[in-house]
């Protein structure tokens, strides 16, 4: 309803604007759009609901038949809520929703995502909550999530558009932040569980670096976390909080000056393991082996 369904500035040859939906406006600029859409619509209709505005049926009717009825007063409350959104913004300099929240919210987010703070932000963020006990990206990518994804989307974008030959305008991705920042979980503790595997005097730790370590190549470190442990360890914390700023930093300096590609935005699962993960963000070997350099170090 709120999406912009003209286009004066593309027309055909007898002059007529474009009638449809624009796939940028479906695509990484509508991203917010939409995340804002849903949250409000889903409001408004559980608000309606919550005051018993809604059709009862008698007994008997089967359920679905039920809720089908029961949904169309919110329904229709939502749908007019945001029919009302669209004649207001009509009035303004923006025209439309999406301009507004492209403008005033999204840009300043993505221009935030760009510095070369963000990535360590995140990490030292993700890290912090780990340490009580709290999974951490769980927490700041409800914060975070959304603007590395908005930056990823544009990757993708032009690299579809463009190929492997596009110029490709975000270092920081999704991708990026799975892949070169932590290796075996949070706090990029691969690197311990190999160590303990091989150097550790504790048959404890011994133990469990055996268990622990398929998991970790798999980026799942729960049992590190809980187990040497990290949690509540305030001599942990300071290797698990200071090597995932050490691995993006190093990695955004080492895309910054072109040593590795950035990352294209495909969607690749984050279990993906170290060495497959580098190359299957970048498409590019120099990349796996900068991870493994990381690792090392």
């Amino acid at each position: 309803i709120i999406t912009p369904q003209t286009h004066p500035e593309y027309t055909n040859e007898a002059g007529e604007a474009f009638n449809g939906f624009s796939f940028a406006d479906l695509g990484s600029e509508g991203l917010f759009l939409g995340m804002v859409t849903a949250i409000i619509a889903v409001r408004v209709a559980v608000w309606v609901e919550q005051k018993g505005w809604v059709i009862k049926l008698p007994e008997g009717v089967p359920p679905m038949v039920m809720q089908s009825f029961s949904s169309l007063i919110p329904a229709f409350f939502a749908i007019s809520f945001f029919f009302l959104t669209r004649i207001v913004f009509s009035f303004t300099s923006y025209e439309y929703a999406n301009e507004f929240i492209y403008a005033q919210l999204q840009t300043p987010l993505m221009g935030l995502g760009r510095s070369a703070f963000f990535p360590v932000i995140y990490q030292v963020s993700s890290s912090l909550f780990w340490f009580f006990g709290i999974n951490g990206p769980a927490v700041t990518n409800t914060v975070f999530g959304p603007i590395s994804t908005a930056l990823t989307y544009e990757n993708l974008a032009v690299y579809q558009e463009a190929g492997v030959t596009a110029d490709l305008p975000n270092i920081y991705t999704s991708s990026f932040s799975n892949f070169f920042g932590n290796y075996g979980g949070g706090g990029s503790t691969l690197s311990l569980v190999i160590m303990m595997v091989f150097f550790a005097k504790s048959q404890r730790l011994k133990q469990l670096s055996r268990l622990s370590l398929l998991p970790g190549v798999f980026g799942i470190n729960e049992m590190v976390i809980y187990g040497v442990p990290i949690v509540l360890n305030p001599v942990m914390i300071i290797p698990f909080m200071l090597v995932p700023m050490m691995n993006i930093s190093l990695a955004y300096g080492a895309t910054y000056f072109g040593i590795i590609p950035r990352t294209f935005g495909l969607s690749i699962p984050w279990t993906t393991p170290i060495f497959f993960s580098g190359w299957l963000a970048t498409g590019s070997l120099r990349a796996s082996f900068f991870q493994l350099f990381l690792l090392g170090l």
